[in-house]
């Protein structure tokens, strides 16, 4: 898996209250990011405009799909 760097600015207080109730683990913050990503990805598989175009690119490779495979 790529490492992907983000930095936050949060004032002091902040910092201190989350860091005290165990929200700036990195295990919580990589499961807010995983959970953010993938709602990400879920919203885009059900955008028509999207499937549309995944559909239109399923198409253009079809052609190519069995090329340079032999017949069994």
């Amino acid at each position: 898996m790529n490492e992907i760097a983000i930095t936050f600015h949060l004032s002091e207080a902040l910092v201190k209250e989350a860091t005290e109730l165990g929200l700036l683990s990195s295990e919580r913050v990589e499961k807010l990011l995983r959970a953010d990503i993938e709602a990400q990805l879920a919203a885009m598989a059900n955008d028509p405009a999207i499937q549309h175009e995944m559909h239109v690119i399923a198409n253009e490779f079809d052609i190519t799909e069995g090329d340079g495979l032999e017949s069994l």
